[in-house]
């Protein structure tokens, strides 16, 4: 008997593991860490994009700014090629205008992005698309 409701109970784990992997894979493919979609942008329910990003993907805006090598570290703010700013340029901008946010770190965003090499330690930038990708 107790050999029968061990393999009940272990069927009946393995299930409920199964079930939840399931359901984690599912919620984690949904989001991507690097990207925050329409979907995401028009649902968050804010006034502006430091408010989405703030809601959605925090660590994005809070990143300490420390000094290396007399450089003070920032995560700038990008929109169609053109530098806005750092964190607080999101502030101007309604989520109504964003195609998606994307997240690059520092060594990308510094070798990609124009204007960045000289007199900037970036940590990171926040890069604003305004269409689908292809659309003029």
């Amino acid at each position: 008997m107790i050999v029968k409701a061990g393999k009940g109970l272990i069927a009946v784990l393995a299930a409920l593991t199964v079930a939840g992997c399931a359901s984690t894979k599912e919620a984690t493919e949904g989001a991507r860490s690097d990207v925050i979609t329409r979907d995401e942008i028009m649902n968050a329910g804010a006034v502006n994009l430091y408010e989405v990003v703030r809601r959605l993907r925090p660590q994005w805006i809070n990143i300490h700014a420390t000094r290396s090598f007399n450089l003070e570290t920032e995560v700038v703010v990008f929109q169609n090629e053109m530098l806005l700013g750092g964190p607080d340029a999101l502030r101007q901008i309604g989520p109504e205008l964003a195609y998606e946010l994307r997240w690059m770190d520092g060594v990308r965003a510094t070798a990609v992005l124009p204007g960045l090499s000289s007199g900037r330690h970036v940590v990171g930038a926040i890069v604003i698309s305004t269409r689908p990708p292809g659309e003029s």
